[in-house]
């Protein structure tokens, strides 16, 4: 532990400094709240949306690449398009390859959003226990 006032290194268990005899003031002890969570759910500290967007890309990546194979596979089924079979199998190839794309693109863009938000509460975070520190040092 660093003495405040002359900075010479002391003992951990050190009360007082060893060559000014400035006194050390013990640490204060955080108290460790335990929550539930679904009081975090209820307080909104909680993210669910993005393990439901992982859910819901892989259902829509489902649905998208489903849809691409059946243009592919059976272009008579868009007859009502009046596109024609070369166009409809283009459009299915289109769709599988870039609609996933897009797709894809589109989550990892929310999900960055929300890690962000986590970074910077983990940031606020530390910034509030160094400030505390900070604080307990001075005193």
């Amino acid at each position: 532990m660093k003495c405040p006032q002359c900075m010479t290194d002391n003992d951990v268990s050190a009360t007082k400094c060893s060559v000014c005899e400035h006194a050390f003031t013990p640490p204060r002890v955080k108290s460790v709240g335990y929550t539930s969570f679904y009081a975090e759910y209820f307080a909104f500290r909680e993210l669910v949306t993005p393990q439901l967007i992982k859910v819901v890309y892989i259902v829509g990546a489902c649905f998208i690449t489903a849809a691409g194979l059946l243009s592919i596979v059976s272009p008579e089924t868009l007859n009502e398009y009046d596109a024609g079979p070369i166009l409809s199998r283009l459009g299915g190839i289109f769709v599988l390859l870039v609609g996933n794309l897009v797709w894809r693109m589109m989550c990892e863009g929310a999900i960055l959003l929300f890690s962000l938000h986590e970074l910077l509460v983990s940031i606020d975070t530390r910034t509030k226990g160094l400030v505390l520190q900070g604080k307990s040092s001075r005193q």
